[in-house]
């Protein structure tokens, strides 16, 4: 959970270090005083598109760190595990905002990007707007609300079966792509005719090049080979091997004397057997026939036709043997497109089968999470004073859609202020103040899954007022669970179900507007909430505020 905050130079905070407490926080002010700006530095430190008008003025950079500690919070451990950025059961955010747009991230001392801030930032902190409740409107919002309530494997196994579905139908649209018109399938099998007459093998041009070579040379090749033979073995003048022989009898007659010339002795002898095995070599090659021109003439013809097959394809030569394995692949293909689109429409006929089963469970399964989602968001709504009104997630399954990775269902949620009415999709019949009520009887209604221990709720009780906003102030405590949330808020009842309160301020200093938040003893919150009732001065207000206070 966060444990620490600290701001520097950013939009009209000039400097702030935060220490938060788990349990319900409760974060009041006068309009205006900068209450969202803790909200907004936090959304930049968890991955927020950051901008330049957010460092406070004649500031050359603005400085955010938050500190949370990740007990109880295996997934930000794994996260961090796997991408190297683990440290202990503290972690550290950092991030620095210039003036010139640029932003720099860290997390635990290592530098990170700002999409990594947002996948961590997930792992460790909802946050809740005070236009979330619009969000309600999207059908994809109320599908994943309902989603929510049920077995996760149920989607996932409908959302499996739609991927082998969807695939199938790929395969099948490349093959009719492959297939083409007659005139182009014809030209495949010219261009398969063609490289199969070649019948180039991997490696082969290569080699094609070398025998070019020494054949176009074979005339060289004999006369060096005459002239090496001459000097090494030759009658008329001393040659090399006569020298050699020479010389090693010359040594082995002292060689016994002198063990540097019995050394020496050794490597010659070496060294004439090496000129002996190459003198043979040489003389096997001279008397070779090298020269055939019948052979260069078919050299010649196979790399003429390599390199015109090559030009023609737009490819190497030596790329030649892996482009007729693939053009007759594909000619293969498409000689038995008939047989093939029969398997693949087959597979087709099984994948979508396969998904309609699934769909069909899938949607028995939230018709059943419909009727109790809806119970309890009525029963929500009631507590928060609208005990007249009807909410129903209504589960529409359409049996002749085609597949989707959510199902087949159109879901919606419906809604009635007023009894005697029937209830209407919920985008058309509810005013904004209704909305805010319904994502807060909602968020209450789906509980408190898993997720991060951190919820942070930005004015979400806008809208709501008398015993409704007791009701939203007993919920966020309740939302804190055993590790914490964070609220602004205008509303007094909120704020005396609060286990702390931060009071912000704004003055004015040097002719510089500032911030200032300041965490509340008791004395302190019963003065605040007697300024948010009406007046901080009032003996009533006060009288009521420690009320308040005393059944928070």
């Amino acid at each position: 959970m966060l444990r620490a905050l600290a701001i520097r130079n950013f939009a009209i905070i000039s400097e702030l270090d935060l220490k938060l407490e788990p349990g319900f926080t409760a974060i009041t002010g006068e309009t205006g005083a900068g209450k969202s700006i803790l909200v907004d530095a936090l959304g930049l430190l968890l991955g927020d598109r950051a901008e330049s008008s957010l460092v406070a003025p004649e500031s050359k950079q603005a400085e955010l760190a938050a500190t949370f500690s990740l007990k109880g919070m295996p997934h930000a451990r794994d996260w961090l595990e796997a991408q190297a950025m683990e440290e202990d059961d503290e972690l550290l955010l950092r991030r620095v905002i210039s003036a010139d747009g640029r932003s720099r991230a860290w997390v635990n001392g290592r530098s990170a990007t700002v999409g990594q801030l947002g996948e961590l930032g997930a792992l460790l902190v909802e946050i809740h707007g005070q236009h979330e409740h619009q969000q309600l409107e999207k059908p994809d919002t109320q599908r994943r609300l309902l989603d929510g309530e049920i077995e996760a494997d149920r989607v996932i196994t409908v959302a499996e079966a739609f991927n082998d579905w969807h695939a199938a139908r790929l395969n099948l649209e490349r093959l009719e792509k492959d297939a083409g018109d007659p005139d182009q399938l014809e030209l495949l099998r010219f261009q398969c005719r063609e490289l199969d007459q070649l019948n180039l093998l991997d490696g082969e041009f290569a080699e094609l090049e070398k025998d070019q070579e020494r054949l176009s040379r074979s005339d060289e090749i004999r006369l060096a080979a005459s002239r090496s033979t001459a000097a090494l073995d030759h009658d008329e003048s001393p040659s090399v091997r006569t020298l050699l022989h020479e010389t090693l009898h010359e040594l082995g007659r002292v060689a016994e004397f002198e063990p540097r010339l019995a050394e020496a002795a050794s490597m010659l002898e070496e060294a004439r057997i090496n000129v002996d095995e190459a003198f043979a070599v040489i003389e096997r090659v001279g008397e070779e026939e090298t020269g055939d021109p019948e052979r260069l003439a078919e050299v010649n013809h196979r790399l003429e036709k390599s390199l015109d097959l090559a030009r023609k394809h737009r490819v190497e030569p030596g790329d030649l043997p892996a482009l007729a394995a693939s053009l007759n692949d594909r000619l293969g293909r498409l000689e038995h497109q008939g047989e093939r689109r029969g398997e693949l429409e087959k597979a087709i006929e099984i994948a979508e089968q396969a998904w309609r089963k699934h769909a069909d469970a899938l949607s028995e399964t939230r018709m059943k999470a419909a009727k109790s989602l809806s119970a309890k968001a009525c029963e929500c709504l009631a507590e928060l004073g609208m005990d007249q009104a009807s909410l129903v997630f209504r589960v529409t399954p359409d049996t002749c859609s085609a597949p989707t990775a959510h199902g087949q269902d159109r879901i919606a949620i419906e809604f009635s202020a007023n009894p005697g009415q029937p209830p209407r999709p919920l985008a058309k019949v509810a005013s904004g103040g209704e909305l805010s009520r319904v994502a807060l009887a909602l968020m209450i209604a789906t509980g408190h899954r898993q997720g991060p221990h951190t919820r942070i709720f930005d004015e979400v009780d806008a809208g709501v007022g008398g015993e409704t906003a007791h009701a939203v102030g007993r919920f966020l405590r309740q939302a804190a669970g055993e590790g914490q949330a964070l609220c602004v808020t205008h509303l007094a009842q909120v704020a005396a179900c609060a286990d702390h309160q931060l009071r912000v301020t704004k003055f004015s200093e040097n002719g510089t507007t500032t911030t200032r938040i300041e965490q509340l003893d008791s004395k302190g919150r019963e003065k605040e909430i007697a300024r948010m009732l009406g007046s901080a001065e009032s003996s009533t207000s006060l009288a009521h505020a420690a009320e308040m206070l005393g059944k928070g």
